[in-house]
């Protein structure tokens, strides 16, 4: 798989591969060719009065981001970049959203035996330390709750992007002797994301908690807290029924759920 030959996205393909809960519960599927970020042109779907799940791929993002604003690398080299909007009930907790759909596409790719991933908290998913995909979640209130979560995942990262990237990464690339059809696994990564946004509308976080301990990259590792200058030694000790982390400084356990603090290995 080159650059030059990656499967376009395509509707109907996608599509083909869509649950009938899916169809159901979606409105519109956009595809697009390039945009500043799939997160954004839901958002300005939002804005033009349009309220119902959606969802957006593009081949690429001129502007994508990640956690804390950090620019989300987008070549248009066959990476699914995706993004749906779900409204929320107003008063909805959505404390560890990210969690649950990081757990559903870790799953979406053990299916496909893609196998040995973990998920750094709150919202990096892992290989061997490198990172795979990113979940972006953002959520602006209303009458309703409308939150976007979106999701970037590397089939294949040029050299020159990833020299780029100020942390460790991997693609399906390297780590599949066979690459997934990219619109097949579009629709199951959709189709799984429907569903966990569903359950967690209506359970929270609360089922998806007993995953956790399998997928945790920081399970017991030293760690790094860094804001802004300032960096904190800790170990990770798993998260909460909230999910927010918990993490051991000397005899006293801490939380954190400002996710804007970035989180490092420290060995």
């Amino acid at each position: 798989m080159t650059s030059e030959s990656f499967t376009p996205l395509s509707l109907s393909e996608i599509q083909a591969h869509l649950s009938q809960n899916t169809h159901d519960s979606v409105t519109d599927i956009l595809i697009r060719q390039s945009v500043t970020s799939t997160n954004d042109e839901l958002w300005q779907r939002q804005s033009d009065g349009e309220d119902t799940p959606a969802i957006c791929l593009s081949e690429t993002q001129t502007a994508g981001r990640g956690r804390r604003g950090d620019l989300w690398h987008s070549p248009a080299t066959g990476n699914i970049y995706l993004s749906i909007i779900w409204p929320f009930p107003a008063k909805s907790v959505l404390n560890g959203l990210s969690i649950a759909i990081g757990i559903c596409l870790i799953n979406t790719l053990k299916s496909l035996g893609i196998n040995d991933l973990q998920l750094k908290w709150p919202n990096d998913i892992l290989y061997k330390r490198r990172k795979l995909a990113g979940i972006l979640v953002e959520s602006r209130f209303g009458k309703q709750q409308n939150t976007v979560v979106g999701i970037g995942l590397n089939f294949k990262l040029p050299t020159a992007t990833q020299q780029q990237i100020q942390q460790a990464t991997t693609s399906l690339q390297q780590l599949c002797t066979k690459v997934p059809c990219r619109n097949e696994l579009a629709g199951k990564i959709i189709n799984t994301m429907i569903e966990t946004l569903q359950h967690f509308q209506n359970h929270g976080l609360h089922d998806f908690i007993s995953q956790w301990p399998q997928y945790d990259a920081l399970d017991n590792q030293a760690i790094t807290l860094i804001n802004d200058s300032e960096r904190t030694n800790a170990i990770a000790r798993g998260i909460n029924e909230q999910g927010e982390l918990r993490y051991q400084i000397g005899d006293e356990i801490h939380t954190l759920s400002n996710s804007h603090i970035s989180i490092r290995f420290s060995s």
